[in-house]
């Protein structure tokens, strides 16, 4: 039996300590996929919180036919695609994503590091939300193609197409933003 496994058994018999540490433990991804998916606004950690009411209450229905990050992720990403549809905006340009380096370099190479981060938030949010959401699944959260299907509700050929279609526009947005051709 897995962690997570046991810490659903364990609040299901009534610790509530043990959906705290679940809650713990996944809270920052949960994060980042919906600020990858909208952006970071004022809203983003509303839908944090949608989501583990979600789980807190629907934790008895969940059946342990997949992993319980993979039911989790699955959540998040109905619940933000929910809260735009509700809300009938797109993304503004202040996509988060996790810094992937951290330099040692002086001020000029975290100036540049940022510059690039930028570029790509911009880009990113440029990409329609069906390719964003697995490319962000794959690629910031580093989910296998299958999970990925699990979370997505579609095939795995659906995902392969819509992860590649993704990376060929955030390639042609890149290349946009810099003033370049491709």
């Amino acid at each position: 039996m897995n962690e997570d496994s046991l810490y659903i058994e364990r609040f299901l018999s009534g610790e509530n300590s043990a959906f705290e540490a679940l809650v713990r433990k996944y809270q920052n991804r949960v994060l980042n996929i919906v600020y990858s998916l909208i952006g970071k606004d004022r809203e983003s950690e509303d839908i944090v919180q949608d989501v583990f009411l979600k789980v807190y209450h629907g934790l008895e229905s969940f059946n342990g036919r997949s992993r319980f990050s993979t039911w989790l992720y699955r959540i998040t990403v109905n619940t933000t695609y929910d809260f735009l549809r509700r809300r009938r905006r797109f993304i503004s340009d202040e996509l988060t994503i996790e810094k992937t380096a951290s330099g040692y370099g002086g001020p000029q190479e975290e100036l540049l590091e940022k510059e690039k981060q930028e570029l790509l938030k911009k880009a990113l949010g440029n990409v329609p939300l069906k390719y964003r959401a697995a490319l962000v699944l794959r690629d910031i959260e580093g989910l296998d193609y299958t999970t990925i299907a699990q979370v997505l509700h579609c095939r795995l050929g659906t995902v392969e197409s819509r992860i590649y279609r993704g990376r060929q526009i955030l390639k042609q947005e890149l290349f946009r933003w810099r003033g370049e051709a491709l």
